[in-house]
């Protein structure tokens, strides 16, 4: 039985490594990852990312699509799937994909961008305009989120509380000198 601890770690990393482009570290690490807990609609996902990266589309669909047999409410696959449909000019099934994702995932910000994107390309700017504002009010509230879950966004609150400590001692000696 995997460590939890180790394979979220490990996620991140691949993760990390697929974001900076080192997509060879990223594909050991996967095939690690898979050799360790078998078959997972994350790695199917990733490894599909990469091979969209490397411009092997159809690859890329074969692994998004696992990652989807493996699990139905992935709402990162869906939405990568749709990014291989919009690259190869199919943008209702583009579209398709982008809403599973949303259904799957209300709160997936990168699904409404897309959609948003493939509207325009449509040339439907109100539901594309529509569209990329949920995006940004999304991404907004996700990135308050996870400051306020960061160690730097717990420690903001504290430090204001201690200079107002400072200053209302200060201002309390300066009054009674």
């Amino acid at each position: 039985m995997p460590d939890n601890d180790t394979t979220t770690e490990q996620k991140r990393r691949i993760n990390r490594l697929t974001e900076t482009g080192q997509l060879d570290e990223a594909l050991s690490a996967l095939h690690s990852l898979l050799q360790r807990e078998g078959d997972s609609a994350f790695a199917y996902n990733k490894l599909g990312v990469i091979a969209a990266r490397r411009g092997e589309l159809e690859r890329a669909k074969d692994c998004f699509e696992k990652s989807l047999v493996l699990d139905g409410r992935f709402a990162q696959a869906y939405s990568n799937l749709g990014n291989v449909y919009r690259e190869t000019g199919d943008l209702d099934k583009a579209i398709e994909c982008y809403k599973q994702a949303i259904s799957c995932d209300a709160d997936y910000a990168t699904a409404y961008h897309n959609l948003g994107v493939v509207y325009k390309q449509k040339g439907d700017l109100h539901k594309a305009v529509e569209h990329l504002k949920q995006a940004n009010k999304l991404q907004r509230v996700m990135a308050r989120r996870e400051l306020a879950e960061s160690p730097v966004g717990k420690r903001v609150p504290l430090t204001w509380l201690l200079i107002a400590l400072l200053v209302i001692l200060w201002l309390y000696y300066r009054s009674r000198g």
